[in-house]
């Protein structure tokens, strides 16, 4: 499931201002399409949130975190109704591009728009995805990873 939600992580735009291609990526973002993911599976999920932060160190983590309804819970014997999937990985920026290479190997290169406090990603890996991110603070991820 993350990595369906995390190929939504990606997007061109362009924006009518005097910023750069791409624009500054670097903080921790939250994804509008997990909460659209989540109503479409409202019969497992009661709630879900995905968020990325990428790091000035060309770094990246991705959280994608969901509390199962308690039946499903129970189902796959499950001792927690709420998960918490971490990928980590590397990336670079080249105009509007983003290459992301992901700990397990796999490599993504989206198009990507930054304007104010709005991240827009598209990826053509199989489908087009486009996603919109809003800039949260650095605290909403970290809770995930402590």
């Amino acid at each position: 499931m993350m990595a369906v939600v995390t190929l939504g992580l990606t997007a061109c735009g362009s924006d009518d201002n005097d910023e750069p291609e791409g624009g500054d990526i670097v903080g921790t973002w939250s994804s509008d399409l997990s909460k659209e993911i989540v109503e479409a599976m409202s019969d497992f999920y009661s709630s879900g949130e995905e968020l990325i932060q990428y790091r000035s160190d060309g770094t990246f983590v991705s959280v994608f975190a969901y509390t199962l309804k308690p039946e499903w819970a129970e189902l796959f014997d499950d001792d927690e109704d709420h998960v918490v999937e971490v990928e980590r990985g590397k990336y670079t920026t080249n105009g509007n591009k983003i290459t992301l290479v992901y700990s397990d190997g796999k490599k993504e290169i989206d198009t990507f728009s930054v304007k104010g406090n709005t991240l827009t990603m598209t990826t053509t890996a199989g489908i087009i995805i486009t996603a919109t991110f809003t800039r949260v603070s650095d605290s909403e991820i970290e809770k995930y990873l402590n």
